[in-house]
């Protein structure tokens, strides 16, 4: 296996014109520097990372952390987190915690011990316990999608609860005055902001809900809470739903009972996927720029290592979208 001292001995320059060849190419004039990257390439060198951590007590490794890797969601999180750790010379490695808080601390732990330089968490809940763990190991870390007002710790998020608004507002526009919320577990703050939301609005219009429910963010947990509320008495014409997996479910909760979307229920929903992907039609809702949340907590992550900022934890509330589609109608008794 080559060294650093063999590809200079071939290139004729010294070690450390090596090194800034490797991590500071621009330091090198281009002549030199495509005369040492030849070298490189015909000796087949590989840096020895272990003795820069040693140097360096730096990894250039950072963690990604996210809590449902079926969620697409995760996809546009591990793309755009490892597209800004590579501008900023790190590599990523990627933990799933099934979306469990006991999963979430196992593997931040096992993050911590293989010397991760820092984390960007996408959290289970927004509890504190662990971002108090990963700064209790002196590392910095961000968070992607909730407020967390009980740490002092970057977080890039969006405002959930007026977009439930949004949603609610858009439908009893289109005439529905029986709504019913399925909305996530009550210990995840995005799902009680989401049913505020919902709640605002209603008082707004002056109504009442037909139902409100709290499931697990799974097709299974819309499934099975839709069947119970669509299978009442009074019956919903229309259903906020407080993810893309409820939503999924409660449409097939839908069609199993012989309801169509959205001519006998409109179903809106948060972080919609597309049509070709899991159903038709697929839904009106709300869509939160998950790519640009993502990079940007690991731009606030990386400035943190690069010593540029070492001040309080920064909250950045991005805008959401709003998409119609397919799955919204006006009640049958007014089309």
């Amino acid at each position: 296996m080559a060294t650093i001292r063999d590809v200079a001995d071939r290139a004729g320059v010294a070690p450390m014109t090596v090194s800034r060849v490797l991590n500071n190419p621009d330091s090198v004039s281009p002549k030199t520097r495509a005369r040492v990257e030849s070298v490189i390439a015909e000796l087949k060198y590989v840096p020895n990372m272990i003795g820069q951590t040693l140097r360096t007590n730096r990894t250039m490794v950072i963690a990604l952390v996210v809590a449902e890797i079926s969620n697409p969601f995760a996809i546009q999180q591990i793309r755009s987190v490892g597209d800004a750790a590579r501008r900023g010379g790190y590599t990523v490695l990627f933990a799933h915690t099934e979306a469990s808080e006991e999963n979430e601390l196992t593997q931040l732990r096992a993050l911590v011990q293989r010397r991760v330089d820092g984390i960007v968490l996408a959290p289970v809940t927004n509890r504190p316990d662990s971002v108090d763990f990963v700064q209790g190991q002196g590392l910095p870390i961000s968070v992607i999608g909730y407020p967390m007002p009980e740490n002092d710790v970057d977080v890039v998020r969006c405002d959930t609860g007026t977009a439930s608004r949004d949603l609610t507002d858009y439908l009893l526009g289109l005439g529905h005055e029986r709504l019913a919320m399925l909305s996530g577990p009550r210990d995840i703050v995005t799902a009680r902001e989401r049913t505020d939301g919902f709640v605002a609005a209603l008082a707004g219009a002056g109504i009442s809900a037909v139902a409100m429910h709290n499931a697990p963010f799974t097709v299974d947990g819309g499934y099975q809470t839709a069947l119970s509320v669509l299978n009442a008495r009074i019956r919903p014409t229309a259903l906020v739903t407080a993810n893309n997996f409820i939503a999924i479910g409660a449409a097939k909760a839908a069609r199993e009972l012989g309801m169509r979307v959205p001519e006998d229920v409109s179903i809106v929903t948060f972080d919609n996927a597309r049509s070709d992907s899991v159903l038709d039609p697929f839904f009106t809702g709300i869509i939160q720029p998950v790519a640009e949340m993502a990079e940007l907590a690991t731009e606030m992550l990386l400035d943190r290592l690069a010593g540029d900022y070492d001040g309080p934890g920064r909250e950045i509330v991005l805008p959401t979208r709003f998409e119609v589609h397919d799955s919204t109608a006006p009640p049958r008794e007014m089309s």
